[in-house]
Parts: C-alpha cells; structure tokens; sequence
C-alpha cells in the first residue's frame, strides 16, 4: 500500500467515509462538501490542483432523470 499524503478531505478536512482502491481512493464524510473523492496517496496541493466540484442534481422521486 502507498504512503497516506493526505489522509482528510484536502477541501474541507473531514476524515473520509471510505477508502477504496487499495488506499487510493477516498470519499468525503461531510454532505457540505463539495469533494465526492481524492486520492490520498497524493499530497494536498496536488489534489487541490486536480480537484473538481461534484454537483448533484434532484430528480423528483430521487431516481435517474428521465430519458430523453
């Protein structure tokens, strides 16, 4: 397994809810946060480099978007 870099959310902090990937995956535990995942075994500038915002969209009923 790599060297942990950056063990929390680099954007906010929170420790991860999962870590996947054999370590080089994890996802954000706080639902304020705009961070879905990083890559811990990356340091915190580099994530905060390469980092994009998740945006969720509501659909009614909380299902897929209708087709078309």
């Amino acid at each position: 397994m790599a060297e942990i870099l950056t063990p929390r959310c680099p954007l906010c902090g929170q420790p991860p809810l999962w870590v996947l990937g054999g370590g080089t995956q994890a996802f954000c535990g706080n639902d304020g946060c705009p961070v879905l995942t990083w890559d811990p075994t990356v340091s915190r500038a580099a994530n905060l480099l390469t980092m994009k915002a998740a945006r969720w969209k509501q659909t009614e009923g909380g299902g897929e978007p209708p087709a078309g």
